[in-house]
């Protein structure tokens, strides 16, 4: 009898390879632009980091010189996440990591315990794949509050051309509740600065537990007439 043959490796998801794509022409968006030449490196944040694929992508993707945050308050996910990083870390020893077993709503007080120099860097990505971590206690999930608190402080610091990628579960408690105040949220943006795409399971039902949705929220770059016209009325006017 023959032997049978491997099982092929596992692939990301449908919705995270969108993810991926979305997050990966953000970095490409950064070098095209010269940013990397004439802007300090930037930051990429994994808020949840779970068993590190996410994280492993944004290194493997960052700019030059990057400074990649992760951030999961089970230590088991920081445990596989560091573990899961480590081959990426030597393929790109030019970036720095820093993971942390917090929270994600504590995202405001870790960035102010950066560096003075480390908070000065442009945010140009950030991924959050919500619920449970998988393998581990399905108890311990993600929350709609704590969620938009971390959202809202990435939100405000995004550069332009940057991407936040948010992939949500309905099939946990709380889960569609959350979905919705993270969609509520990206609406809201004014469409003049972001561009906000829903992807969502069309054949599978929210109520059955199995749906799925992601929400990219990419800030837009600013037109060369808005330079203008912002460093106009920045100008300082004599007093006569």
């Amino acid at each position: 009898m023959m032997p049978s043959s491997p099982l092929p490796p596992s692939r990301p998801s449908l919705l995270d390879s969108l993810a991926h794509a979305a997050l990966a022409r953000a970095c490409a968006a950064f070098r095209q632009s010269g940013a990397e030449i004439s802007a300090l490196p930037p930051v990429l944040v994994d808020a949840t980091l779970g068993n590190g694929h996410d994280a492993a992508f944004l290194l493997s993707c960052a700019p030059p010189e990057a400074l990649l945050l992760g951030v999961d308050i089970q230590q088991q996910a920081v445990q596989a996440a560091t573990e899961r990083l480590a081959s990426a870390r030597r393929e790109r020893p030019d970036c720095r990591v820093q993971i942390f077993c917090r929270g994600h709503q504590e995202l405001p007080l870790i960035w102010a315990g950066l560096p003075p120099e480390e908070r000065q860097r442009p945010l140009l990505a950030g991924v959050f794949n919500l619920g449970w971590l998988p393998g581990g206690d399905r108890a311990c999930l993600t929350q709609a509050d704590t969620t938009l608190t971390a959202l809202d402080f990435l939100l405000e610091r995004l550069m332009p051309q940057g991407c936040l990628s948010v992939h949500c579960y309905t099939g946990n408690d709380g889960g569609p509740e959350e979905e919705r105040a993270v969609l509520r949220r990206a609406a809201a943006l004014p469409p003049r600065r972001w561009r906000v795409v829903h992807c969502r399971d069309a054949n599978r039902e929210a109520s059955g537990g199995r749906a799925e949705s992601l929400i990219l929220m990419e800030r837009l770059p600013v037109s060369r007439r808005e330079l203008r016209h912002e460093a106009f009325y920045q100008t300082p006017v004599e007093e006569v």
